[in-house]
Formats: C-alpha cells, sequence, structure tokens
C-alpha cells in the first residue's frame, strides 16, 4: 500500500454496530496487506498526495455551493468523535454519489489550476503543477466516481481518512 489517503466501504448497518475505536481499527495502516486485498475487490480506494488537491477542486470553484461538495473526499465538515475516522451513512453515500456523477471533473480541476498550483507549492512537493498533475487529480476523482458509485449502488457506507 501506498497511500496517504483512503476510503473503505462498510456494508450500511455495520457503522452503528461499531465503536469509536472499532472504526479506527478499520482504517488501514501502512504496509497493510489487507488494503490491497480490499482495493482489488473494490472495497477500498487510497490517493497519494492528492487528496487535498481533490477536495479544492471540489469545493473552491463557486459553480458548486452545494455542502455535497464537501462529502466525497474528508466527508464534510463535521469532525468525527476523536479517535474515529469520518464515516458517511449510506444516504450521505448517495448524495456524494450524485455530487460526483453530476459534476465535470476534469474542468473543475481545470477552472481551479492557479489555486491548486499555489497549493503544490506551499505544501512543498518537489515538482511544480503541471498537467501530470491535472491528470493525476482527475484520474483520482474519477476513480473517486466510480467508487462511490459502486458504494451509493450497494447501500454502503464509507469511511475515509489518512493512513497511519
Amino acid at each position: 500500500m501506498s497511500v496517504d489517503h483512503y476510503w473503505r466501504r462498510l456494508p450500511g448497518l455495520a457503522v452503528d454496530a461499531c465503536s469509536p475505536e472499532e472504526l479506527g481499527e478499520l482504517v488501514p495502516r501502512h504496509r497493510d496487506v489487507g488494503y490491497d486485498r480490499l482495493a482489488a475487490a473494490g472495497l477500498a480506494l487510497g490517493v497519494r498526495s492528492t487528496a487535498l488537491l481533490m477536495e479544492l477542486a471540489l469545493t473552491e470553484n463557486g459553480f458548486h455551493p452545494d455542502p455535497a461538495a464537501r462529502l466525497p473526499v474528508y466527508g464534510g465538515p463535521r469532525r468525527p468523535e476523536r479517535g474515529a475516522p469520518p464515516v458517511l451513512r449510506p444516504d450521505q453515500v448517495a448524495v456524494a454519489s450524485l455530487f460526483l456523477r453530476d459534476s465535470a471533473l476534469g474542468e473543475l480541476v481545470r477552472q481551479q489550476a492557479a489555486v491548486l498550483a499555489r497549493t503544490v507549492a506551499t505544501l512543498g512537493h518537489a515538482t511544480p503543477w503541471s498537467e501530470t498533475w491535472a491528470a493525476r487529480v482527475v484520474g483520482d476523482l474519477r476513480d473517486l466516481r466510480d467508487f462511490f458509485a459502486g458504494a451509493a449502488a450497494a447501500g454502503d457506507a464509507v469511511i475515509m481518512g489518512d493512513t497511519t
């Protein structure tokens, strides 16, 4: 596993039966071989170095003031209980899925190129913003769209967060 931000599908009702500590145990860890199996089955998705850029592309544009724009990457503005990863319940997963489906993801990244370039520079990445960066962010957003579509169709919940 070489990701620093992840999403993981869980059966919709499973999250209600989990304590914050149990949800925390579902968070992929560095070099977690279980993550690779989950990802291969379409039950987990991870990105490396693009989560913040994805969030900015979806939310910092004025074209999508909809609160649904904040759901897909970080789970919205609300912070979960300490120790628990953010959780989207099945109804929130459906809302996030519709938002991603209806968004022109490539266009959002192009419109936010200046913001994304500043962010890449501020974070100190070795390579500046470029078409390569843009293609990665768009590809990761499309993967996230497909991941949420599968989760919504199955009635799944989604946990998300940074790997430790």
